[in-house]
């Protein structure tokens, strides 16, 4: 919790939680804990991960626990994936980029069967993390099964178990909470009250004993605002609710993969088409996409999607983003999409005479590639680690992927080598001594070749604010 929150801030959370709870009726809480308990058991199991967490050129490590829920007879395994979200591409160039990385992850089932885990992803919409149980031998596990098509009705009570300590026996507690609004702006999503944040991604269970749901966070707006969810949050006070089973079957099915990108990508930078803008332009909407930017060679671009077009209409459904914390319900749509699927969206395109009404056919590509997910390579001798360049990155340098190659700078060890030499964390090499490097695997076999003929120095052509420079990096290789 945010110590500098002021009484006034909680004064405001109390308020609210007390209007949430006058608009229904509560019905009686009636939950058999002990046998809650040992139905949760089965399918719970301890997530013991060791994180490496860098912030630019330095890096610890630390371990964090977390309680983490079976959902597949093969052993998928879902948990809070908060931490591992933390890594911000644009942030990356302001000196303030933080970069989270699992090294090792332990799974221990409540009978204390332990076994090695293995780091699948994590989706950023919901902030699920996902990893996998390793065995020897093929294992099935017990896996929770979600109540579908599952109603949900304010003043419902739910229960749920968090995680104790390890010096606490039994290793489970367990609490409730109600449904206290169904939040229909920015997404439609059952609020509770009575829960923490403590207890994210615990599986809900309402008053017959069925898991429902895990809890999880309002979707979080893009950028800094004056709504509510954004003041909530920015105080360790998240608005909490259920992910549903219909959502979560979803990720379960396809679940997000580091390094892969199955996403869908329309090619746009865009922003929410407020009120004061639809009645400027006299657009009779309650919301759209306001097109600023078509990336070249993009589905949009093909497409015919052109800049002040308006997106009010995705495969026949309105467009009800009309404030800027919201752009990550449309955002979040179209990612949800597969690669290579058909949406049809309804435009509106100024013109002299008033907009023109189009409807377009756009076949959606593959999102790029972010930082977190770019394969890396650390080269011990010299103490740097170097990423793939991502999307982000040419739109950040202003610099034509067709035309513009290199490696991202991406960790240097404090008082190593290469830091020492002069290279710096951000930079993107284009050249180590004769060879050019593009990618990774480029710069692997280059060094592993300087390994072999122990130079007495290194010379990187660089990148670096908008020239290129050479860097000369004294070697000492054992």
């Amino acid at each position: 919790m945010n110590e500098h929150i002021s009484h006034s801030t909680y004064l405001a959370a109390a308020l609210l939680a007390a209007a949430l709870i006058a608009v229904s009726p509560t019905r009686a809480q009636n939950f058999d804990f002990d046998k809650l308990r040992q139905q949760a058991e089965t399918f719970s199991a301890v997530v013991d991960m060791k994180l490496e967490i860098s912030f630019g050129a330095h890096s610890t490590e630390q371990e964090e626990k977390y309680l983490g829920t079976i959902v597949t007879a093969d052993g998928l395994v879902i948990f809070d994936g908060t931490d591992l979200l933390s890594d911000n591409a644009m942030s990356t160039y302001s000196g303030f980029d933080v970069k989270t990385s699992p090294l090792s992850i332990e799974i221990r089932m409540m009978d204390d069967r332990i076994y090695e885990g293995e780091y699948v992803g994590v989706d950023r919409y919901s902030r699920l993390a996902f990893a996998r149980i390793v065995t020897d031998e093929p294992e099935l596990f017990p896996a929770v099964a979600f109540e579908e098509k599952q109603r949900f009705e304010v003043g419902e009570w739910l229960a749920l178990f968090l995680l104790l300590p390890d010096f606490i026996r039994p290793s489970l507690a367990g609490d409730v909470g109600m449904l206290s609004v169904m939040v229909e702006s920015p997404e439609p999503f059952p609020m509770t009250i009575g829960f923490s944040p403590l207890e994210l991604t615990s599986v809900l269970f309402n008053d017959e004993g069925k898991p429902v749901g895990i809890l999880g966070t309002l979707l979080d707006p893009s950028d800094g605002n004056d709504g509510g969810a954004e003041t909530f949050a920015q105080y360790g006070m998240p608005l909490l609710g259920v992910i549903t089973a219909e959502r979560l079957q979803k990720l379960i099915a396809d679940p997000p993969t580091k390094g892969e990108v199955e996403r869908g990508w329309l090619g746009i930078r865009h922003q929410a088409l407020t009120t004061d803008m639809a009645a400027y332009w006299g657009l009779d909407v309650t919301g759209g996409i306001v097109i600023n930017e078509v990336i070249k060679n993009s589905p949009a671009e093909t497409a015919g999607l052109q800049v002040g077009d308006v997106i009010v209409r995705v495969n026949g459904k309105p467009v009800s983003v009309d404030r800027e914390e919201n752009l990550p319900v449309f955002q979040r749509e179209i990612a949800e999409m597969l690669p290579g699927e058909s949406v049809e969206l309804g435009i509106l395109r100024p013109g002299e005479n008033g907009p023109e009404t189009l409807t377009l056919i756009v076949t959606l590509g593959h999102a790029p590639m972010e930082a977190t997910d770019s394969p890396e390579y650390e080269d011990k001798a010299l103490e740097f680690t170097v990423r793939d360049l991502v999307f982000n990155d040419y739109m950040f340098l202003q610099r034509d992927p067709d035309s513009f190659s290199g490696v991202f700078v991406s960790g240097l060890e404090q008082g190593g080598l290469a830091e020492v030499g002069g290279l710096q964390y951000g930079d993107v090499i284009q050249r180590i001594g004769t060879d050019q490097v593009s990618s990774v695997a480029e710069v692997e076999t280059t060094m592993q070749r300087l390994r072999e003929e122990a130079p007495s120095e290194v010379i990187f052509f660089v990148w670096r604010a908008s020239k290129t420079m050479f860097v000369n990096v004294k070697t000492d290789w054992q």
